[in-house]
């Protein structure tokens, strides 16, 4: 069930960019994949046989064939009785395809082509094919997917298409295919946690990931029973909270976990508890906390009503409150520090889940009270877009719950149970809970939260239309009568329009239909398009599920309801609706015809580049708003329209290049598109009556004029656009249209001339195309079939099954071919021949000429190219490249009509006949014309089309998939059965499916034709002129990407271009050319390309390209750019896929009756391929030395410029590999440039190859097995023990137990990982076997190999190191101050294999380097040392003593010269030199920072401290118990000093990982505690709230404090646990010193740490602390505290309880009650401050729904304000009356305060009460006043929906109260 809520919920985001997109003319990612990934089409199986059956023509049954699913829409097609045999054929040769590849080893390009095929498969068919051909291929995919021989990137692709595969899970069971999990998670750790890549030996594509993550994650449903607990075993080890194995290990089981498994089996079960009390332990957000809540967000919703979540709600809501970073109370703090979140998904499912149980709706209606007040406008934030996210996405979530529970498709997942299922009482509460948050989210300020509001307001009128759409009708009627406020016209129209559906589902929901259609009409006005825009979408919305049918001849039918009855009279009003409607849109477009010139004017540019963001949106949503009226108009209604429409664009000349004009234009071709019968009438033949009449007038001018001629212009227009749906009917007028063409076609003028050229395009495609003629929300056969009566208002909003959808067609039969053959014989023929005349030079054409008949030639194509089919047949077909596989199809472009008949011309192939004619032409002009771009240009869009036009662009089909996914998102129903959709729905899905067939050209081969075009484009793309190259350039971009592995036909040919450019400057046009080749387009670029051939050829050319030009320099940038990006590792060495090929043999048996090659392969035959296999991979091999030594020698003789040099050495880099030796020279090369000391660049260029042969060279590493599981004993819990235990105590440091001498050392186990042991010990562990059995060094230099010694001579070269050192440690202005990781990371390796070889050389510049003071030099000395300490953790004990020896006196100078700017520098060598690993081996280094002179300056000291703290906190090493213990010590002797910031540092990281996890072991101490420290100084701190003691005394203690105050701000900060209840004994010190001005020091320090702990999350022991010592400061017994603690306290208690809003609810005893009476009593406290905070916080606690300001406590709130004030003369202290009659009103000021939006129930008459106290004495009064004017403030946006909740009255007199007097009342 809820797999498909992930899905839902997961591609939720998309959604809203997608309505962006529309709204802001943003682009929408891979549109095609999201059509695919949630297809409206797929269903069960009955459907598709009803439709098959349904639409089979007569003939003998066939046998009945059972797959596994296909797409409704193919058997909607026209032609769909082609498209079984093209299918099964199809399917036949992809089986055949891949298998073979695989086979034969041919993985490029036969492998991946027939991937693509079979992508193209699964898009155009769905998933059609059977059980047992589904599971071959799951296993085929999945083993190429685990073989880690194979490349990467042909992973990453097996990947995507295997997750296409297992995508629909109900289609396999785990009973037909069980997938390993453990295979795919080695394959996941080979690939993602490979160190190689880290070190540059391998490279994977940065899609792979992404796709293995994704295909887990469909692939866990098919995971044995077992593997649970096998995971569990397996990554249990790594759960260490200190180490960053645990992301690890928790990103694992998220991605790999079963949550759900077949009926009776609950994998959840085994590892449920734990993970829950990981993730319960930690009150923080660590870093993978997100990944756990992922986990426990899925496993809520797969096994709804399988768990009982009802002990954790409070906790879980309470982090999701936490998580949501809201401000709080007066000062707005935040409740989650940083960016620390988990993510909104996840957040927003969890609940879902749990929605069943009682006390989660409850806290879910909580929660929305809680946030309420930040979701109204007026309070805006950076916190917004998070809450809007996480909050508007539970509504998806709730319905893609329902329809999981009670519309699921057949599965064999296990059905929610029937008592956990969500009722309709519960989603009413839900809705109801929800609402005012959507309803105020609606007017946010940000467009993202308005969006996402929409997206919710629509799933709640789904879920409960009756408690949603009342409320947007009662804000829209109003609005639509408000002239004042358009922004809440717009948003109520909007959401209105979002919820349609729900309006005409409710009971009384169509009465509303007429009102609002004529109501909104006003909202057409052109002064306004933002208010138009959103009544065009409203309208839009309407009318796609109202058809205009006027009903009242219905009206007298006895079974019609009385609501039935009047709303057939009251449709009646629809014609005069439609007619306004048109006439204020045609009213719209004339008030916008006011811009006639300028850019409109300009033909030069496409009309959407010329129009506005404003233009556009109009442009849009008027013509949706008019189709929509067209095609859902009756007869009468239609004719109507289309008579107006008609006068318009005969009585007024409008700009043909204006989008007004375009616009109406589009309205006729509308009407001809879904009313033909009626606009053929109405429209367009009086159209071509008008131009007839025109033409003839004019017939005599039209040769001569070259001046534009707006009249005729804009009848040809409106002629053309309405011609291209017009189908049969264009045969009535053939010869009146043909005559005006003969005439028009001669005209002079340009702008003419291409109107008549895209009339003629218009005429060929209105013959030609296929489109259906029936497009309608209802069809009255449809409703007939069904009902037997048809009646128009019971079919408002009505959904229809897509099998009973009958489409018509228009498709064009023989006449209509004839008529297109004759229009081209007629224009197209002669065309062709004088262009063929113009290049041979028989009739020579002037340049306007020539251009005018090349562009007529493109229009015939581009009208009749649907019919001019691709000549693909074999003898056609050219190989790109060698293959031993067949990589083409018999049939490889999939049909597009039912006739097969072919447009050929003069007897030939049109395409053929075409390109023969325009060939010449376009060489002719190269050679004797070339600045003639327009013609070029024209003569490049010719090739194009003639390459892979068949109707339709990409460009526009991509558009129209975009819309269709934005209408489908926004109109189609949420809640309920997929069978039924909206019919409008149905037909655009059906019509793409028909289009994407038009522009699939994944399995097109490359043809002679083809071939020559590319050719042509070369030398265009290579040309003078920079348009015609641009486009040149793209066009064969394009081709390269529609035709795979085409490219290497054409390397050859580009490489020469750029050859031959390169040493000639006037060829610079050439040379830019062919560099924009080669950096490639859509089809990738060259240097990216995973061909050796290919890359061998590009790279030497490119670096010897020299140019002073800034594009040059630019495109070498961008190359590198993009192979930085897209490069990844080319298999050299061809291996076998053994696993894949067993599949393979299986495949070619099963497909033996469809076979397409023959055979499957005999044994004999596959030695054969190998052996060529083998050849090839030798050939590979051959290629790659033969590049690299090319590179070499370029590099090594530095001629060059430095552009050319730099990347050389970039592409060098990218050539080390861990599969093919190195080469000696490389290594000498990028030594040399590592110490370059002419190019900075060079030198970083050198830094990671150097890792790579460090990484290559690494000896490896003998590891043994240890066998300790044995030795554990389970936790009570019965999970294995954490922490510090008996069996795991040999791992921690134990200074007595340190190897003293070579054997001891030798024979040590030496463990670096700190996760070992600390989580359960593994079944084995494997760790590095001790010193004496590792393969060691030898004698140097006599033991090294050829690499080894060309490190070690240069090394070991006095000259080379100085250079080296002195460029290492020059000044570097981009990396001051910062620690090179490289440089470390260098020496470390050099250290690691060569040990102590250099040491005797690199001593002497150490020595001077600590010496000296300047900071680069301390840095590049620590880089070095840090280097040396971690390379020599594997060397012999003598060795690594006498290393200590030398190494500690320059480590105690460097620790003695600290400075300022070198202290992160020495932080970092701790860090890195001791931070990991055992700390046996580094002991030396230890002891030197634990040497911590006492006689030290302040600065000495912190500096030092600073050192240690790196070397122990930044990574919390659980082992060393011993010298924690040790730094706790010192840091306690440190603890009054002055550098107090440090020594809180320190102690607060070693406190901050002290976690109390559930199965943490008891039996040993864990390592210093937190609350030992608390309890030992808070009596010496307590002394400071006490009198007596002596200043020396005090002074003491007061330094202590202030270190303690800084400590508990980074506990507070940095703790992932809870904190010790004691920490809340420092309360009352932090508020008496927050207000304390004599040392500003601490009291900024207090007022962090009150911040800190106000916020924190507190366990129940510490919420009960916290009650205790601010009831104690409240009560203040003795009145020994100062008001100002009071005011402290309550401010804290505010922020404090909704930081822990629901632990503190849950508390038994309740806390509510304690935390009410503390706030009530101090509304009487004596000092005003506290009793106005006191009136805050009550408000606030309020406000949140933490109490509850009911009637009782109103009523005693009146009583206490009613008391007489009895003033003491004698007393000057404030009566006791008087606090009473005070607290009283401001109780009831904080009943105003708490609703700061919105209006209470009580709200009226508080302020009528409130009224009588604005004359009360002081500080009365005034606090009145006050909250008067916050009242008007809060109120004033929203106050004419407010005041209707006050009686008149009432009104009056609060209008006294808001109105201040002026000064001459």
């Amino acid at each position: 069930m809820a797999r498909r809520l992930l899905q839902i919920i997961g591609e939720k985001s998309a959604s809203y960019e997608e309505i962006g997109a529309k709204m802001l003319e943003i682009d929408i990612a891979d549109a095609e994949h999201v059509l695919d990934a949630d297809d409206l089409d797929e269903d069960e199986q009955e459907e598709y046989d009803a439709l098959q059956r349904r639409s089979s023509t007569a003939g003998p049954p066939r046998a009945r064939k059972h797959y596994q699913q296909q797409l409704g829409a193919n058997f909607m097609l026209p032609y769909h009785s082609l498209l079984e045999e093209e299918a099964a054929t199809w399917f036949a040769e992809i089986k055949e395809g891949l298998a073979r590849s695989v086979l034969t080893g041919d993985y490029r390009p036969g492998l991946v082509l027939w991937f693509g095929r079979m992508e193209q498969y699964l898009r155009l068919y769905g998933r059609r094919f059977d059980k047992a051909d589904h599971v071959q291929l799951v296993r085929f995919f999945f083993e190429l997917v685990i073989d880690h021989n194979m490349e990467a990137s042909i992973v990453a692709r097996s990947a995507q298409i295997l997750t296409d595969l297992l995508r629909k899970t109900e289609l396999l069971t785990p009973d037909d295919v069980q997938i390993p999990w453990r295979k795919l998670y080695e394959t996941y750790e080979h690939f993602q946690y490979n160190r190689d890549e880290w070190h540059g030996l391998m490279s994977v594509p940065d899609s792979l990931e992404r796709r293995l993550t994704e295909l887990i994650h469909f692939c866990r449903v098919y995971f044995a029973p077992e593997a649970a607990q096998e995971m569990l075993d397996t990554w249990r080890p790594l759960l260490c909270p200190h180490s960053s194995s645990m992301k690890k290990a928790i990103k694992y089981f998220s991605m790999f976990l079963p949550t759900v498994g077949r009926e009776g089996e609950q994998p959840w079960k085994v590892w449920f508890d734990e993970m829950m009390g990981i993730w319960m332990t930690f009150s923080g957000v660590p870093t993978w906390e997100s990944d756990l809540v992922s986990l426990l967000a899925r496993v809520a919703l797969e096994t709804s009503g399988h768990i009982d979540w009802r002990p954790y709600i409070s906790v879980i809501f309470n982090k999701f409150l936490r998580n949501l970073k809201l401000p709080v109370g007066k000062k707005r703090l935040k409740l989650v520090f940083g960016g620390k979140a988990f993510d909104a998904t996840s957040a927003a499912m969890w609940p879902v889940g749990m929605l069943h149980h009682e006390e989660c709706l409850v806290a879910l209606e909580t929660l929305f009270k809680a946030v309420e007040s930040y979701f109204y406008p007026s309070n805006h934030g950076e916190w917004s877009g998070n809450l809007s996210s996480v909050i508007m996405r539970l509504a998806l979530g709730v319905v893609a719950r329902v329809n999981a529970e009670r519309y699921r498709e057949k599965s064999w997942t296990p059905e929610v149970p029937v008592d956990a299922r969500l009722t309709d009482a519960t989603i009413r509460r839900f809705v109801k809970g929800m609402k005012p948050l959507v309803l105020l989210n609606m007017y946010s300020k940000s467009i993202g939260p308005r969006l996402e509001s929409m997206f919710a307001l629509k799933n709640l009128a789904e879920l409960c239309p009756e408690e949603i759409v009342p409320d947007i009708l009662e804000r829209l009627y109003p609005a639509l009568d408000a002239l004042t406020e358009p922004q809440r016209l717009t948003v109520s129209l909007s959401g209105m329009s979002m919820c349609m559906r729900s309006l005409l589902m409710m009971p009384d929901g169509r009465k509303h239909v007429l009102p609002l259609l004529l109501g909104v009409l006003p909202g057409i006005d052109s002064n306004d398009f933002r208010k138009s825009g959103c009544t065009f979408q409203f309208l839009t919305a309407l009318l796609s599920m109202v058809p205009l049918e006027d009903s009242s001849r219905y009206g007298d039918r006895d079974e019609l309801t009385p609501e039935e009855r009047d709303l057939c009279l009251e449709t009646s009003g629809f014609e005069d609706f439609a007619l306004q409607c048109m006439e204020r849109c045609l009213t719209y477009i004339l008030n916008s015809t006011n811009d006639l010139h300028g850019r409109h004017d300009s033909v030069s540019r496409d009309i959407n580049e010329r129009m506005t963001q404003e233009e556009r949106f109009t442009r849009l949503g008027m013509s949706s708003l008019i189709a929509t009226i067209i095609f859902q108009s009756s007869d009468n209604i239609c004719q109507a329209i289309l008579q107006k429409l008609y006068s318009f664009v005969s009585n007024r000349t409008l700009s043909y290049s204006h989008y007004t004009g375009v616009a109406v234009s589009s309205f006729c071709a509308m009407a001809m598109k879904f009313r033909l019968r009626i606009a053929e009438t109405e429209i367009l033949e009086p159209l071509i009556k008008m131009l007839k009449v025109r033409v003839d007038l004019r017939r005599n001018d039209i040769p001569e004029n070259d001046q534009i001629d707006d009249e005729l212009a804009w009848t040809v227009k409106l002629v053309s656009d309405s011609l291209v749906f017009c189908g049969k009917s264009i045969l009535t007028h053939r010869n009146t249209l043909l005559e005006c063409l003969e005439v028009l076609k001669e005209t002079k003028c340009t702008q003419l001339f291409k109107l008549v050229a895209g009339m003629v395009r218009a005429v060929l495609r209105g013959v030609l195309s296929t489109f259906p003629v029936n497009i309608g929300s209802v069809d009255a056969r449809e409703m007939a079939e069904e009902s037997g009566e048809y009646v128009p208002v019971r079919q408002w909003g009505k959904l229809v099954q897509p099998r009973k959808v009958q489409m018509d067609w228009h498709v064009a039969d023989e006449e209509e071919l004839d008529f297109a053959e004759e229009m081209l014989g007629v224009l197209l023929l002669p065309a062709l021949e004088a262009l063929q005349r113009h290049a041979s030079g028989e009739g020579m054409m002037e340049r306007k000429e020539l251009e005018r008949t090349l562009l007529m030639v493109e229009m015939c194509v581009a009208g009749a190219g649907i019919r001019f089919p691709f000549d693909t047949a074999p003898e056609k077909r050219l190989l790109p490249c060698p293959t031993s596989v067949e990589i083409y199809s018999k049939q490889p472009d999939p049909i597009i009509s039912l006739s097969q008949r072919e447009i050929r011309l003069r007897g030939q192939p049109a395409r053929d006949y075409i390109f023969q004619h325009v060939q010449p032409v376009l060489r002719k002009i190269s050679a004797a014309d070339e600045d003639d771009v327009k013609s070029i240009k024209i003569i490049l869009r010719i090739f194009k089309a003639l390459m892979f036009f068949r109707g339709l662009e990409n460009e526009e089909l991509q558009m129209r998939i975009k819309a269709h996914i934005i209408s489908r998102k926004t109109m189609t129903r949420v809640l309920g059965s997929k069978k039924e959709q909206m019919r409008l729905v149905v037909f655009e899905r059906v019509l793409l499916q028909h289009e994407r067939r038009h522009y699939d050209h994944r399995g097109s081969p490359l043809t002679v034709l083809r071939s020559a075009i590319m050719k042509e484009m070369i030398d265009l793309a290579t040309g003078q002129y920079r348009d015609v190259r641009v486009l040149g350039q793209n066009y064969f971009q394009d081709a390269l990407a529609n035709l795979q592995f085409t490219y290497r036909a054409f390397v050859d040919d580009i490489i020469s271009k750029l050859e031959t450019s390169k040493d000639n400057k006037e060829m610079a046009a050439q040379m830019k050319g062919a560099l924009y080749l080669i950096f490639g387009g859509k089809g990738g670029s060259l240097v990216t390309k995973h061909d050796w051939h290919t890359l061998s050829k590009c790279f030497p050319c490119l670096i010897k390209v020299t140019s002073e030009s800034k594009t040059v320099s630019l495109i070498f940038d961008k190359l590198a750019d993009k192979m930085d990006r897209h490069f990844s590792t080319t298999t050299i060495h061809i291996v076998q896929a053994e696993k894949a090929m067993e599949v393979a043999r299986q495949m070619l048996v099963k497909n033996a009756g469809a076979a397409v090659d023959g055979d499957p392969p005999s044994v004999h035959d596959m030695e054969e391929m190998w052996e060529n296999r083998a050849v090839e991979s030798r050939e590979n091999e051959k290629l790659f030395f033969v590049l690299v030594n090319e590179l070499l020698d370029f590099v090594r003789e530095r001629l060059t410029k430095p552009k050319n040099f730099h990347f050389s050495l970039f592409v060098l880099s990218h050539l080390i590999r861990r599969d093919v030796a190195l080469e000696p020279n490389m290594i000498d090369t990028f030594m040399d440039n590592w110490a370059n000391p002419s190019s900075e660049k060079a030198r970083k260029l050198s830094q990671h190859p150097m890792l790579s042969f460090m990484r290559w060279l690494k000896r490896p590493i003998v590891r043994t097995e240890v066998h300790l599981k044995n030795t554990l004993t389970s936790a009570p819990n019965g999970l294995p023990p954490a922490g510090i235990r008996p069996d795991n105590l040999w791992l921690c440091f134990d200074e007595a137990k340190l190897p003293r001498n070579t054997e001891e050392y030798d024979n040590t186990i030496f463990v670096e990982k700190i996760q070992h042991g600390y989580y359960g010990w593994p079944e084995t562990l494997k760790l590095a076997a001790p010193l004496k059995d590792q393969i060691c060094l030898g004698k140097v230099p006599e033991s090294l190999n050829q690499l080894e010694k060309i490190i070690y001579e240069k090394m070991t070269d006095e000259a080379y190191v100085d250079i080296l050192i002195r460029l290492l440690s020059v000044e570097d202005s981009k990396l001051h101050g910062k620690f090179d990781t490289y440089t470390y990371w260098i020496f470390r390796t050099l250290f690691r294999h060569f040990e102590d070889a250099f040491l005797p050389l690199l001593l002497p510049h150490l020595q001077r380097l600590i010496a000296s003071k300047e900071e680069h030099q301390q840095r590049c000395a620590a880089e070095i040392l840090t280097g040396i300490i971690r390379g020599s953790k594997r060397w012999p004990y003598k060795k690594i003593t006498h290393l200590w020896e030398q190494l500690t006196p320059l480590l105690k100078l460097a620790l003695n010269n600290l400075t300022t700017e070198s202290l992160a520098d020495w932080g970092e060598l701790a860090h890195s030199g001791l931070n990991e690993g055992d700390a046996r081996r580094t002991y030396p280094l230890l002891k030197v920072l634990f040497d911590l002179p006492k006689n030290d300056t302040s600065f000495q000291a912190s500096s030092r401290l600073y050192v240690l703290q790196s070397a122990f906190f930044v990574q919390y090493d659980w082992r060393r118990k011993e010298l924690h213990q040790r730094i706790e010590e010192i840091m306690k002797e440190r603890m009054e000093e002055r550098y107090r910031d440090r020594v809180a540092w320190t102690l607060a990281n070693m406190y901050r990982c002290e976690i109390q996890l559930p199965n943490l072991s008891k039996e040993m101490e864990q390592g210093p505690k937190f609350v030992n420290l608390l309890k030992e100084y808070f009596p010496r701190c307590k002394e400071l709230l006490k009198s007596g003691n002596s200043p020396t005394e005090l002074e003491d203690i007061m330094r202590l404090f202030k270190t303690m105050v800084k400590l508990i701000c980074q506990h507070v900060l940095n703790t992932m646990g809870f904190s010790p209840p004691e920490l809340q004994w420092f309360l009352p010190l932090l508020m008496r010193f927050e207000s304390d001005t004599r040392d500003d020091e601490l009291r900024r320090d207090c007022v962090a740490a009150l911040a800190c702990l106000s916020q924190i999350a507190l366990s129940p022991a510490e919420i009960g602390e916290m009650l205790g010592q601010v009831e104690r400061i409240l009560a203040d017994v003795g009145n020994a505290l100062w008001w100002r603690d009071r005011v402290l306290a309550l401010e804290h208690l505010q922020t404090a309880v909704f930081s822990n809003f629901f632990a503190i609810q849950r508390l038994t005893p309740s806390p509510v009650a304690r935390v009410k009476q503390m706030v009530l009593g101090s509304l009487e406290d004596e000092s005003l401050e506290v009793r106005e905070m006191a009136c805050v916080t009550l408000a606030g606690l309020a406000q949140c729904g933490f109490l509850q300001l009911d009637k009782p406590l109103l009523d005693r709130f009146y009583r206490q304000s009613e008391t007489p004030v009895i003033k003491q003369p004698t007393d000057a202290r404030t009566p006791k009356s008087l606090l009473t009659r005070h607290a009283g009103v401001l109780g009831l000021c904080a009943y105003i305060v708490s609703q700061p939006y919105g209006i209470g129930q009580h709200e009226p008459d508080v302020l009528v009460l409130l009224s009588g106290h604005v004359n009360d004495p002081q500080p009365v009064n005034q606090t009145v006043k006050n909250t008067i004017k916050e009242f008007r403030r809060t109120h004033l946006d929203n106050w004419a929906e407010h005041k209707t909740k006050f009686t008149e009255e009432q009104l009056a007199l609060l209008t006294d109260l808001l109105v201040s007097p002026t000064y001459y009342a």
